[in-house]
């Protein structure tokens, strides 16, 4: 393995219908670093994330891992990046227990119930994890999505405005979260408009100020 050892992107340019959002963008982020992306709505946020996610095509441009040109639409790189957007893809007919095992068995997981347990607990789900996540308020389904995290060994998370309605002590968990990950080595890009309380200072990449 040679090159930069995290997350990078060369030269990527992506739009939205006939708009361009960004051009020619240069981001380096090193393993055990996060970065939060800022900037004023239709910036580009989400689509960056989608982007590297391999959800939409960039119009030009590359994303590297740890120095290696990546398809963002392969299966490897699937294996490494996370990510969670504002649609969480939750079943409304499963309970929380369910979807969360499903959620695992999709992320290539292999847990059993008492782990799947254990993270709902932790979560602060534990009531309500029979409950169909069509009966879960907003920031229960937030805190499950922070239970996914918690199982999540991919080194790369890609997270779209994960603090939405959860409460002081949801981002205070979440902000463990992200610790913890780069803490084992991992990495994490964040859209977000709210600070997270992490012992580890972000990097920030402001793409209202990326030239188009």
């Amino acid at each position: 393995m040679t090159g930069f050892d995290g997350l990078e992107t060369r030269a990527l340019s992506c739009a939205a219908g006939y708009r361009t959002l960004f051009a020619a963008l240069e981001l380096k982020l090193p393993r055990s670093h996060w970065m939060t992306l800022v900037g004023p709505n239709g910036s580009g946020k989400s689509t960056l994330l989608r982007a590297i996610a391999g959800l939409v095509r960039p119009i030009a441009g590359e994303v590297r891992w740890r120095g290696e040109l990546r398809d963002p639409g392969a299966p490897d790189w699937h294996a490494d990046c996370l990510y969670q957007g504002h649609a969480s893809g939750w079943k409304d007919a499963l309970d929380a227990r369910e979807n969360l095992a499903l959620q695992a068995g999709l992320d290539g997981i292999d847990v059993d119930a008492a782990r799947i347990e254990a993270q709902l607990a932790r979560a602060g789900l534990e009531r309500q994890a029979r409950l169909p996540f069509a009966r879960l308020s907003a920031g229960q389904r937030r805190r499950l999505s922070l239970a996914r995290l918690a199982l999540s060994a991919r080194p790369v998370w890609l997270l779209d405005e994960p603090g939405t309605a959860l409460d002081t002590a949801g981002l205070q968990a979440l902000a463990a979260l992200i610790d913890a990950h780069l803490d084992a080595g991992g990495l994490a890009l964040v859209a977000t408009h709210q600070p997270l309380p992490c012992a580890h200072p972000p990097l920030v990449l402001d793409l209202g100020s990326v030239r188009a």
